[in-house]
């Protein structure tokens, strides 16, 4: 008896100490999509302004040439230009796909006031 009573306290401890874990997982792969915009936007900001500075501070110490460094700076201006135009286009097809949305609330709503106003004339 006391060794069931042993191992369904062990099993309990393990579960609570385990909880925290489990929960941290589901929570981290559910908000898949807000992280990769987050990541996004450090990603740029790093190449933006982190990354220029470690460059230089790695040729300035004699770590790299100065055609390396020449070739990676051009590198890292490319990659954060086709990031940026890639944030523009994205936010171009969102604002278009409001304005889309909009448009047809307005006509739903255009309608259904004619809709009413007929209704309204046939009653009288």
């Amino acid at each position: 008896m006391a060794a069931i009573v042993g191992i369904l306290l062990a099993t309990v401890i393990l579960a609570v100490l385990l909880y925290p874990f489990m929960k941290r997982r589901s929570d981290a792969s559910g908000n898949a999509d807000a992280v990769d915009r987050v990541a996004s936007s450090d990603t740029l900001r790093h190449l933006l302004h982190r990354e220029p500075v470690t460059l230089r501070n790695e040729y300035e110490s004699g770590n790299i040439t100065s055609n390396e460094y020449e070739e990676q700076l051009e590198e890292l201006k490319l990659h954060a230009a086709s990031l940026m135009r890639q944030r523009a286009e994205h936010r171009s097809r969102m604002i278009e796909a409001e304005l889309a949305i909009e448009l047809e609330v307005q006509r739903v709503r255009r309608r259904r006031g004619a809709d009413e106003a007929e209704s309204g004339d046939t009653n009288e």
